[in-house]
């Protein structure tokens, strides 16, 4: 009995820098070695050599250049430039999933620009930090500070932080589980895009509209909206976005039960992250197709995916990475029966994340540890586990999450016959579902 969903989705990073930006980091490199250059050439110089050159593809280099950039803004006194390099800094650690260090490095480069009345400057440090709340699961935290993200935005005109941070606070409703108030927030990003005539930040609105309308089960509009992102990413010959929408196409036929349609979009994203490099891109592919040869029985190919996804996650040091692996590993062996198996990955995912302090994963991982007891008819373990994920779900406030386990704890009360306090769960479950879908 397989109970649980696998745990999928890893936010992306909502920040201002390009992935995959085209740099001649030679001639970057000539300016910065300069020193008869001005002090402001060389250090936009080295931010451009973190930033563009290595942010994305070598995190932990970015930041040992952000350092450099650090020590010689101070040196020359140039508390922007300062600010900058923690605030490059902090994304280093974002993308590897060290969301401590992350916010310890925002916070810094925030109270830089708040010394400097830098309001531009302070709008994206609050927007990057909502996105660690988001990503930590602390919605909360995560809307009040897009909330004074986008309040700097307005008084400032800033039209292009205004969609980014409209997209933001959508993506909280979204996880939320509050689809119309995410639709809401999207839209409004696309209108800003659309005036702006950004093709790119079109691209990304209707790609997370069309994935709200996934969620909603309208498959029709879904398609619909992630077409249109499609052309418009084509259009740009951005590829980073076109591997994004053939993920989200394969996710679509995917929820559709048409299989080999979605592993013939996963293999198109996988193609262009081997073309690009695209560590994280790949893993993304391989976790998805595995999911795929997991539900067809291919349980031998499943693994091997999952363990491909693993082995680059090990590759990036991404311990959120490493964590989710596990799950997915852990449920190929519980699929199969293989329980110890199942819970050695499960305990391995959870002692990640809860050295992360990351509640959404934690309440996944204990969630999975209690279908194994469940499976394993030790119902009292069961419970226990299922309800150590409610104090948890207390503070995230993840309606679609606590539904799941609602109807879980209530399948375990059916199992011991308790069919009083079993119908008390599966409807607090059933309400929560049809409350998803009709606000």
């Amino acid at each position: 009995m397989k109970v649980l969903s696998t745990y999928l989705c890893l936010l992306a990073l909502l920040i201002s820098f390009s992935s995959k930006a085209q740099v001649n980091l030679d001639s970057l490199w000539g300016v910065w070695n300069d020193k008869t250059q001005s002090d402001t050439n060389r250090l936009k110089a080295m931010k451009s050599i973190a930033c563009k050159g290595y942010l994305f593809s070598q995190p932990d280099s970015a930041f040992y250049f952000g350092q450099m950039q650090y020590e010689f803004a101070v040196s020359v006194n140039n508390k922007k430039f300062m600010a900058e390099a923690l605030n490059i800094q902090g994304i280093s650690f974002a993308i590897i999933s060290n969301y401590e260090k992350a916010l310890e490095y925002y916070s810094e480069s925030l109270e830089i620009y708040k010394e400097l009345g830098d309001k531009k400057g302070m709008g994206g440090s609050f927007n990057n930090i909502g996105v660690i709340y988001e990503n930590q699961g602390n919605y909360e935290k995560a809307l009040e500070y897009h909330l004074k993200g986008l309040a700097i935005e307005k008084e400032l005109g800033d039209k292009n932080g205004l969609a980014t941070s409209h997209n933001n606070i959508g993506v909280i409703y979204k996880q939320k589980g509050n689809y119309e108030l995410a639709l809401e927030y999207y839209s409004k990003g696309l209108a800003i895009y659309k005036n702006l005539d950004d093709k790119k930040g079109m691209g990304s609105s209707l790609n997370n509209i069309g994935i709200i309308y996934k969620n909603q089960g309208n498959y029709e509009k879904a398609l619909e909206y992630q077409s249109k992102s499609l052309s418009l990413k084509e259009e740009l010959d951005d590829k980073k976005g076109m591997l994004n929408s053939y993920n989200n196409f394969g996710n679509i036929y995917r929820h559709q039960g048409n299989y080999e349609k979605a592993l013939e979009y996963y293999s198109k994203s996988l193609a262009i992250c081997k073309e690009l490099g695209d560590k994280k891109g790949m893993v993304a592919s391989y976790r998805a197709s595995g999911i795929i040869y997991e539900f067809q029985g291919n349980y031998k190919k499943a693994l091997e995916y999952q363990k491909k996804c693993l082995t680059l996650e090990e590759e990036m040091g991404n311990k959120k990475g490493i964590g989710v692996s596990y799950i997915n590993i852990g449920l190929i062996y519980e699929v199969q029966g293989y329980y110890e198996k199942a819970l050695e990955y499960f305990l391995k995912s959870l002692a990640i994340f809860q050295e992360l302090d990351l509640k959404r994963e934690i309440a996944v991982a204990l969630g999975n540890i209690g279908v194994i007891y469940h499976n394993q008819s030790n119902y009292e373990k069961a419970l226990e586990y299922y309800f150590k994920i409610s104090e948890i779900y207390k503070e995230t406030d993840d309606k679609i999450t606590i539904g799941l386990f609602y109807n879980n704890i209530g399948m375990v009360y059916g199992d011991q016959g308790n069919y009083e306090k079993a119908l008390e769960y599966l409807l607090k479950s059933k309400n929560i579902k049809q409350e998803i879908n009709t606000i």
